[in-house]
């Protein structure tokens, strides 16, 4: 238990140094895409990268899959069966790849046809942006086996360097964009399109000479067995991933429809904002996520269900440290970062930061179902809400509801029925207790709400004078300082202290 400690201490502290200088950078990046490309542009771009990632869905549930597996392997320790794992994988992804692209290409017509709203003086552009995104995920689409096999081998220190030499370009590409004087969104897809290349090879770099069940042999080690039952779970996967994609891309797709690319724009600023403070919280969850698989491997079900508890309290209140101030000043901190903030992108930004902070209670819960291997029922639960999302979206659009009810209804039916689910999936599948799910969870985070919030609209009163950036510094202190006291145990205090002093 102390080496699982400090390796997670360890792997938390590299994924977050990368994190704090990517979130720069992508702030920087972002500011500089949108003033330069425009409202329009970047709503089209954000429009067409909406259209990808709903097929993308197929890469996110073999990604999960990936994760799973290598992880499990690792746990049993059987270094033929990580072989097949790998080269299973790596062969279910090529097929996806391809698949992906075939049906990208299917879907061209019927999207620029009838689906995208966009305004006729861009559609030759938006359709070249098009066809960049569809290389772009074939290349994203054969990374994953390499980042499933540095993140099972947990070496987050190559992986945070390589995060930030892709942000690094990024904020290339958009220093270029500001100085291009022709089409600045078509440059903008092809420099995106080679970033991604560049990226798979780097990782396939670093996995061939780093390990040896890296190896490509298909001839020895391709399994039907194995193929089959990764596929099985994939499938399933999927089904979850599909959900996601309705509820979520799908919804991106009927605001287009309904209210044009300028509103996309706006939720693409709040989308933004919340991937990248999630990815602090996500860290040390994404540290947190081989050890949980892992002990389920081993059998240890007790130390999986503890870590995934821990995981949640401590996603919800890292992440509510840098909410609370964020939802407090969003309008004056978004003037300071962006030159022209589009019309809702304070409302939009405030709900799914919202939305973001209440996803932190459950979604650790997922990957233990996962772990335990019950990837059909909480994939299936999350189809029908996905759907019954998107629908109901659908008929409140149609009937004149603004846009904002996305979040409304995202927040009710995706963060709050599908957390009571999981939460009375893992007590079915996972022996966890729900009243300890609660008593461990749901009141600690209730009370530090609370008192959060009233330290931070008080904090806001006093220092009403001061700079917006002073004000947020001093409240994420004021909160950080809160949690220590009422968030963790005295056990966890001690070791955080003690971490700090090694």
């Amino acid at each position: 238990m102390e080496v699982n400690r400090k390796r997670i201490i360890n792997n938390t502290f590299f994924l977050y140094t990368k994190t704090l200088i990517t979130m720069v950078i992508s702030f920087v990046s972002t500011r500089l895409i949108l003033d330069s490309l425009g409202a329009v542009d970047y709503g089209i771009y954000g429009t067409v990268w909406g259209a990808i990632v709903m097929l993308e869905a197929l890469n996110g549930a073999m990604t999960q899959a990936t994760q799973r597996f290598m992880n499990y392997a690792e746990g049993k320790e059987n270094e033929e069966y990580q072989l097949s794992v790998f080269n299973n994988t790596f062969l279910l992804h090529l097929g996806l790849a391809l698949l992906i692209v075939f049906l990208l290409i299917i879907l061209y017509y019927p999207l620029f046809h009838g689906i995208f709203n966009i305004p006729e003086d861009r559609i030759e552009a938006a359709k070249c942006i098009y066809l960049f995104l569809i290389i772009s995920s074939f290349f994203t689409i054969i990374t994953v086996p390499y980042d499933s096999m540095i993140n099972a081998h947990e070496h987050f220190l190559f992986y945070s360097i390589a995060g930030i030499v892709s942000s690094l370009l990024k904020l290339g590409a958009a220093i270029v964009i500001v100085y291009y004087l022709k089409d600045k969104l078509i440059l903008y897809g092809i420099l995106m399109t080679c970033i991604s290349g560049f990226n798979l090879l780097l990782m396939r770099g670093y996995c061939h000479l780093k390990y040896e069940e890296c190896r490509f042999l298909p001839r020895k080690y391709a399994s039907a067995a194995v193929a089959k039952e990764i596929g099985v779970f994939a499938g399933w996967n999927f089904v979850g991933a599909f959900a996601n994609m309705a509820g979520n891309h799908g919804s991106t797709l009927l605001m287009n429809h309904f209210f044009g690319p300028v509103l996309i724009a706006a939720k693409n600023i709040g989308d933004q904002i919340c991937t990248q403070v999630a990815i602090l919280t996500n860290n040390m969850t994404k540290a947190l996520n081989p050890v949980i698989i892992r002990s389920e491997g081993s059998g240890d079900r007790q130390t999986m269900i503890n870590l995934s508890y821990k995981s949640c309290r401590f996603s919800f209140l890292l992440y509510l440290v840098l909410a609370l101030p964020f939802l407090f000043n969003t309008e004056p901190l978004l003037a300071i970062w962006l030159k022209q903030v589009p019309d809702w992108a304070v409302l939009f930004c405030q709900l799914q930061v919202i939305r973001t902070l209440l996803e932190q209670l459950f979604n650790p819960l997922r990957l233990s179902l996962l772990a335990q291997g019950s990837v059909k029922q909480v994939n299936a639960i999350d189809l029908v809400l996905g759907i019954l999302t998107f629908f109901v979206l659908w008929g409140l659009y149609r009937i004149g509801f603004a846009a904002q009810w996305h979040y409304y209804i995202s927040i009710i039916v995706l963060v709050i029925v599908s957390g009571i689910v999981k939460v009375h999936l893992c007590s079915l599948y996972c022996d966890m207790n729900s009243w300890d799910y609660i008593r461990s969870i749901i009141f600690p985070c209730g009370i530090v709400s609370l008192v959060s919030f009233i330290l931070v609209s008080f904090s806001q009163y006093v220092l009403s004078n001061h700079h917006v950036l002073v004000i947020v510094a001093i409240q994420v202190l004021i909160l950080f300082l809160a949690e220590l006291s009422l968030g963790l145990t005295k056990a966890e205090r001690l070791q955080l202290f003690s971490s700090f002093k090694k």
